[in-house]
């Protein structure tokens, strides 16, 4: 039996069971008995309501997900590619980032690597979407990617690489798309113009397209997508974990396209690649093989797929839309951003960190945000290299 229906059938009976008895108890523990009735049922609607949007969203796919307690082995470490010497620990600082040109004014974590302050020259950056509703802390709760990345650099895997968390909504409550909205604020310009200006401004960071990746889960990974094939100029890769690809409109993203469907359409990066020329860039699609919204949207982007754009896709066998996909496939997916990615250029001068960047010594939860559930750490997936293909795509 599912767990939707068991919960429905106990829901019902609890709350019949409840009716029942509700004038037959009696003596002093009446009321304590109708109190804890009531508690039941509340507890059995919720649970009721909690198997319904699981079962939408495909966030926990089993008992031990649910639970934690999973215990799959993790595949086999890569062979290094590098060796890069320098400090194990890198540090994160937080800034405010003033846009000049969308005046989108927030603030973000940006992550150092080990060698940064000793070191000279411009490194690569990756930026880095969290879902909705998240924040930049919401990447540090799924994957704390300061963690992994300082694994892979360490071991020899990835160079010394900058990374950014910015904050890529208006408020808790409303998710921008990280889309330039028709009328409304310009986030698409905020994020892949003025973030750039000020990171290459006041930080030792590349300045060329060949220097810059995007990377993002859920809601992220359509920003990271979407952000890149529009400005390939820019970016020369992007990693969506569990996105999607075609632009949408509901009670959390508001009216951002105000009836323009030109404006909608060229913020899809499905339609994109049916119908405009393919940019040259590099795709890193992944997600759960248990999360088939996720794969399904990988599948689209396949058939549409056409050269010069490369795309690579990788699948973990479970984890649904969770934390516990993303962790696993995070090492694997930085090794192959830093494949796309220049290295970094020593001996160019940069700037150093803003007189106005915080050090962070500790990262609270942010507010309204919960955890997704942990699974494994350190599992690569292989990834699977899809060849520029043509073809008929999924509608």
């Amino acid at each position: 039996m599912s767990a939707q229906i068991l919960t429905v059938v106990l829901a019902v009976t609890t709350a019949v069971a409840t009716g029942w008895a509700w004038n037959r108890v009696r003596a002093w523990w009446r009321w304590p008995t109708r109190m804890l009735a009531l508690v039941c049922c509340l507890v059995t609607a919720f649970a009721v309501a909690g198997v319904a949007v699981n079962r939408k969203l495909h966030m926990y796919t089993s008992w031990e997900q649910f639970t934690g307690d999973n215990q799959a082995a993790p595949p086999p470490e890569p062979a290094p590619r590098t060796s890069d010497a320098g400090p194990k620990a890198g540090r994160l600082v937080t800034v405010t980032i003033d846009g000049k040109r969308s005046g989108i004014q927030l603030p973000a974590y940006v992550y150092l690597p080990p060698s940064y302050d000793s070191s000279t020259g411009r490194l690569p950056v990756i930026e880095a979407f969290a879902g909705f509703p998240g924040t930049p802390q919401t990447w540090f709760d799924v994957a704390d990617p300061r963690e992994v990345a300082e694994r892979e650099i360490n071991a020899g895997r990835m160079p010394q690489t900058i990374m950014v968390f910015p904050v890529q909504h208006p408020s808790p409550t409303r998710d921008s798309e990280c889309v330039d909205a028709v009328g409304g604020a310009q986030f698409d310009t905020y994020l892949s113009l003025d973030l750039q200006d000020y990171i290459g401004t006041h930080f030792r960071a590349r300045t060329d397209r060949a220097g810059w990746g995007v990377f993002g889960f859920s809601t992220g990974g359509f920003c990271a997508v979407n952000l890149a094939m529009r400005h390939p100029d820019r970016y020369a890769a992007a990693v969506s974990f569990s996105g999607y690809f075609t632009a949408i409109t509901d009670r959390t993203t508001g009216d951002l396209y105000r009836g323009n469907n030109r404006v909608r359409d060229e913020n899809s990066p499905l339609w994109r690649l049916k119908n405009l020329p393919a940019p040259t860039l590099s795709l890193y699609l992944a997600s759960a093989q248990d999360d088939p919204k996720g794969v399904a949207q990988i599948q689209d982007m396949m058939a549409a797929s056409r050269s010069p754009l490369r795309l690579t896709t990788a699948l973990v066998p479970q984890g649904g839309h969770t934390g516990y996909a993303w962790r696993a496939l995070a090492p694997a997916a930085l090794d192959w951003m830093s494949a796309q990615l220049g290295g970094p250029i020593e001996g160019v001068p940069g700037g150093r960190p803003d007189a106005t960047a915080t050090a962070v010594s500790g990262l609270a939860p942010a507010p309204g945000n919960g955890r997704p559930s942990d699974g494994p750490k350190n599992r690569h997936p292989k990834p699977v290299a899809s060849p520029p293909r043509r073809g008929a795509a999924n509608d």
